[in-house]
């Protein structure tokens, strides 16, 4: 019995190859895809490649012969169903149009439907499925709301406005610490008085003091009742005449204040001076507290029960003992709202860290250098706006038991050369430090 040679049969199937090809190379598409059946069909053909092979050898041949023909010429035939490039005799049709659209597919990519055949397509594939039961119902448990976490910088972006971030976390936090509840909206004059009058006493909180005054007569700043009665200097003498203005008016109808509760005129309070409707009216309304300057030959015109929050702050001074406020300290009062309330947090918390370093430090390793406490106070005076460096060293005097009268004085000191230049420099220090004697 005889071994047939594998070699033998490689090499019949490339001549076979090789003359299939050279025979095809001049016959057009229909003329190759009559040979294509007639050799599918003939039995000598199965001798030497089977039909996986044939469909192989006949598609490359057909691909070269079509791009001869030419892709744009192919892409026109597709669209009229092939049927140039299709041989007589309708019994192998269906065969000669996978052949050609398997070709056209590799060579031009899936044919393109028109938007009446794609909605006609999509509308058959939903028909197709049928219609779907609804799935069970599950019930669903209430998740109790949370409130958001602070907003950080990445998420506002390079350009967004730090001090509405750094209000942003105020709220969470007092949030968090069970403050800050927003009472449901009224009317845009109670949102207007609520809003400032609370954005101020939260600024005075930092300020004032948290012990006895140990019978010193507080700068009004640090007087435990001081913030009361500002309040009320603002609801009666400052905030209903700036609520009349046409400014305030308008604000008043720009926006949903629904919506965007207190914490937009808070954003127009800390933006820009320039413009700024509610500052503006704001010092104007307190520039309205000076006593009216007398006209050459004329005596000055009495001020109004309006203008004059003057004695409302004298007569709580009486009571809680502490120096009153008066014309002179009138861009103090009204810069109490430009103050930046976490700021002022911030300094007061490296100060006392500073304080706990020097002079009563857990151990060596946490000692602080002699002079580091009086430096944090140098350092926040001058970054500071004017006059809140020395009310909060006046408050570490009754906080920190270690600041007595002569490290007070020590701290004077270092205002200026010379009395009256740290008077310029250090005005309600100075008569504080009077105050505690010498």
């Amino acid at each position: 019995m005889s071994v047939s040679d594998p070699r033998g049969g490689a090499k019949t199937f490339e001549t076979k190859v090789a003359s299939l090809i050279a025979a095809t190379r001049q016959l057009e598409i229909p003329h190759i895809l009559m040979l294509r059946r007639l050799t599918m069909h003939d039995p000598e053909a199965r001798k030497w490649a089977s039909e996986k092979q044939l469909n192989v050898v006949f598609q490359v041949i057909l691909s070269k012969t079509i791009e001869r023909y030419g892709l744009p010429k192919l892409k026109l035939a597709r669209d009229r169903n092939f049927e140039p490039l299709l041989p007589a005799g309708a019994d192998t049709r269906e065969e000669d149009l996978r052949v050609l659209g398997e070709i056209a597919t590799q060579l031009l990519g899936p044919p393109q439907m028109s938007e009446a055949e794609s909605t006609q397509a999509g509308f058959h594939a939903l028909l197709a499925r049928g219609a779907l039961a609804p799935p069970p119902r599950v019930p669903r448990t209430q998740i109790p709301s949370r409130e958001p976490p602070p907003l950080f910088a990445a998420q506002l972006g390079p350009a967004a406005d730090k001090q509405q971030l750094r209000r942003m976390t105020q709220l969470h936090q007092d949030a968090e610490n069970g403050e800050g509840k927003e009472s449901n909206f009224t009317d845009f004059p109670s949102l207007f008085d609520d809003t400032l009058c609370t954005y101020a006493d939260k600024t005075l909180q930092l300020f004032r003091i948290s012990g006895s005054s140990r019978g010193v007569r507080l700068p009004f700043l640090l007087a435990p009742d001081f913030a009361q009665v500002y309040r009320d200097v603002l609801k009666r003498h400052v905030l209903p005449q700036m609520r009349s203005t046409r400014a305030i008016q308008a604000l008043g109808q720009t926006y949903n204040w629904a919506d965007v509760g207190g914490e937009k005129l808070l954003e127009i309070i800390q933006g820009s001076e320039v413009n700024n409707p509610i500052l503006h009216n704001w010092d104007g309304r307190w520039a309205s507290f000076r006593t009216p300057k007398a006209v050459k030959g004329r005596k000055a015109a009495p001020q109004k029960p309006e203008d004059n929050p003057w004695p409302l702050f004298r007569e709580d001074a009486t009571k809680g003992n502490y120096e009153p406020p008066g014309e002179a300290h009138i861009i103090l009062l009204q810069d109490i709202i430009r103050f930046e309330a976490d700021a002022l947090a911030k300094c007061w918390r490296e100060l006392s860290q500073l304080y706990t370093q020097e002079f009563a430090p857990s151990g060596r390793m946490d000692q602080a250098r002699e002079g580091a406490f009086r430096d944090g106070i140098m350092k926040w005076s001058a970054k500071l706006p004017d006059y809140i460096g020395e009310h909060l060293a006046m408050k570490a005097h009754f906080e920190f038991e270690r600041l007595d009268a002569d490290w007070m004085r020590k701290l004077l000191a270092n205002f200026g050369k010379n009395d009256s230049e740290r008077r310029r420099n250090a005005p309600f220090l100075s008569e504080f430090v009077l105050q505690l004697g010498y």
